[in-house]
């Protein structure tokens, strides 16, 4: 069933996938059009503009012979991209773009399956596809950027833990948190997965085991390169102290977001103030999530959201939100209301463009 599935899955997901790059292509040409004198640094760079060039400097020259800074990116996304690179032409920038943007496609399959597993309804599932697609922060899935095979793995980590198999999901969690550090964060709903089994539950020993590692597989792979980078460089915890300068020390996430209220009405309004209008749509697509969908999801998709506010400095936060990808889910079943159904993919369509034109004119830090 499975094989002829996934045809058919490719076929609704593939016009959202265009779609997302299209609009993209459009805010690339916005920027070009606003763009005054001297060419932002971004825009020159293309689709490899911010974390991109870094990631190609990785390919390049690996962790030694980069700034200490380079030392936050965990090694996974360079790792696949490399491993694509020997066999396709064009160097490391195409080969990170072609492990961006495939693994943004087989995400959308796997996100498509999910929900008709989840849920029996076709049409949630093409909504929750084009809800990932059309997500603002999701321009950088066509990006030279990590979330691509990120969401593609915790949405296949997610899938596994809907069918129980415990040693595939904790395979996928561990791959997925030595690409992004959030997928630490994976152990949120394989604890919920396993207190709350979806299917009659099997007490031998093997299971108890399996269920132990799919629970701890997430920590203890990004645990693992934190630990590596803490003694190659000769400083603990430098992957996530590194940008401290920039980031600011960790924040009670409930004051950061009272004080980014203020915000909204004085000289950082489109800084900061943006952020925390940012924050307020998705907590309502998060309390849907809750409402609507299984705790796994929701509890996953809120503890990526607190990671998030928890930085003094919230640059970035709509994009790593967006690691937390069953909050697509909840737009995806406000779509599904009535009155929402045309406004939700048209206002996030026109904000994915006005995000990526921003990004390229170095107004927004994606």
């Amino acid at each position: 069933m499975t094989r002829r599935v996934a045809p058919e899955a490719i076929l609704v997901v593939l016009p959202a996938w265009v779609a997302a790059r299209v609009l993209v292509g459009v805010g690339w040409l916005v920027a070009r059009l606003l763009a005054e004198g001297e060419e932002p640094h971004a825009l020159s760079r293309g689709l490899l503009a911010w974390d991109g060039d870094w990631y190609q400097s990785l390919m390049l020259h690996g962790y030694d012979g980069m700034p200490l800074e380079g030392v936050r990116f965990f090694p996974g996304y360079v790792f696949l991209s490399r491993l694509v690179d020997v066999v396709t032409p064009g160097g490391p920038a195409i080969a990170l773009l072609v492990v961006a943007n495939a693994g943004t496609l087989v995400a959308m399959v796997l996100l498509h399956r999910l929900v008709v597993i989840e849920s029996s309804d076709v049409g949630l599932a093409r909504r929750s596809v084009w809800a990932l697609a059309l997500f603002p922060p999701a321009f950088v899935l066509t990006w030279a950027y990590a979330e691509g095979p990120f969401l593609a793995l915790v949405v296949g980590c997610l899938l596994l833990l809907r069918r129980e198999r415990w040693w595939e999901a904790a395979t996928l969690a561990a791959v997925a948190a030595l690409v992004r550090p959030t997928g630490a964060l994976l152990i949120v709903p394989a604890l919920c997965a396993v207190v709350r089994p979806s299917l009659p539950s099997r007490s031998s020993g093997r299971s108890i085991v399996s269920r132990l590692a799919v629970v701890v597989a997430g920590p203890a792979a990004a645990g693992g390169y934190v630990l590596w980078a803490s003694v190659h460089f000769d400083e603990a915890f430098i992957p996530l102290t590194v940008q401290r300068h920039l980031r600011g020390d960790p924040v009670d996430p409930v004051r950061r977001l009272w004080q980014g209220l203020g915000e909204l009405f004085g000289p950082d309004a489109l800084g900061d103030g943006f952020h925390i209008v940012a924050v307020t749509v998705l907590l309502v697509a998060l309390v849907v999530l809750l409402r609507a969908w299984p705790l796994r999801y929701g509890a996953f998709a809120a503890a990526c959201l607190v990671v998030a506010l928890a930085a003094d400095n919230l640059n970035s936060l709509e994009r790593y939100s967006l690691n937390g990808v069953p909050i697509v889910l909840g737009v995806a079943t406000m779509a599904g209301h009535r009155r929402l159904g045309v406004l939700v993919p048209v206002a996030s369509g026109l904000a994915l463009v006005a995000m990526s034109a921003a990004a390229w004119s170095g107004n927004y830090v994606p």
